[in-house]
Formats: structure tokens, C-alpha cells, sequence
């Protein structure tokens, strides 16, 4: 059961890195002077897309990390499941944007974010089914 917790919690260190490295190939252009703002940007920050991305990218896949961590009670197991969920369905709905607006820089990023958030729900579904 422990290297089954040990892949939960290195696969939510690695969907972390995930985003980071998502979030890092969209600004790498700047660095060759190309202009990375959206075409309607208006200059001023929309602070619930902010928020929900610091949840989505950061306090989520923590929170999941945490749960494995702390594993003995069910409900903390649950937690994590349910995390887990939200990591995948999120993955699949954000990858699915790159049928309307084609990015071939994220091409490999996130079809591998929805792979690894595969094996985290079917190793979070494990860890909740052997641990009773």
C-alpha cells in the first residue's frame, strides 16, 4: 500500500510541475520579443481567473498531497479521490481548448497532464478501495 501512496503523492507533485511548465511554455515567447497578450487584453487583471488558477494549479494538487499524507482516516482518502476528479475532469475540459484554438506548444504538455491525471484517479480509486 505504501508505493501506492508514494506514486499518489509524486503524481501530485508532478501534475504540479505540469502546470508550471504549461504556464512557462505560454510565456517563453516574451523572451524573444514576441507580444504574449491575449488580443482583446484590456490591461486590467481578472482576479477570479487568477484565483481559480492559483486553486486549480496549486491548492488543489497540495490539498491532495496533503490527504495522502495524512491517509488514516477515510475521509481524508475521499478528499483526495475527489481531488482527483476535479484534477482529471479540469485536464480533459482545458485539453479539449485545443480543438478551438490550435497550440502546438501545448500539444504535448496537456495530453500528458490528462495521462497523469488518469493514473492519479485510478491510484487515488486503489488506495481508497484497499484501506478500509
Amino acid at each position: 500500500m505504501n508505493t501506492n501512496i508514494s506514486k499518489i503523492s509524486l503524481l501530485w507533485v508532478v501534475v504540479m510541475m505540469g502546470f508550471m511548465a504549461h504556464i512557462v511554455t505560454d510565456v517563453l515567447p516574451a523572451f524573444w520579443g514576441a507580444n504574449i497578450a491575449m488580443p482583446d487584453a484590456t490591461g486590467e487583471v481578472q482576479t477570479g481567473m487568477i484565483f481559480f488558477m492559483i486553486c486549480i494549479s496549486f491548492f488543489v494538487p497540495a490539498c491532495g498531497l496533503l490527504c495522502m499524507q495524512y491517509r488514516q482516516h477515510k475521509a481524508l482518502r475521499i478528499a483526495n479521490l475527489v481531488l482527483a476528479s476535479i484534477m482529471l475532469l479540469f485536464n480533459v475540459f482545458h485539453t479539449s481548448e485545443l480543438f478551438m484554438e490550435f497550440n502546438p506548444v501545448q500539444l504535448l504538455i496537456l495530453p500528458t497532464m490528462i495521462v497523469l491525471s488518469i493514473y492519479l484517479f485510478v491510484f487515488s480509486l486503489r488506495a481508497l478501495k484497499s484501506e478500509k
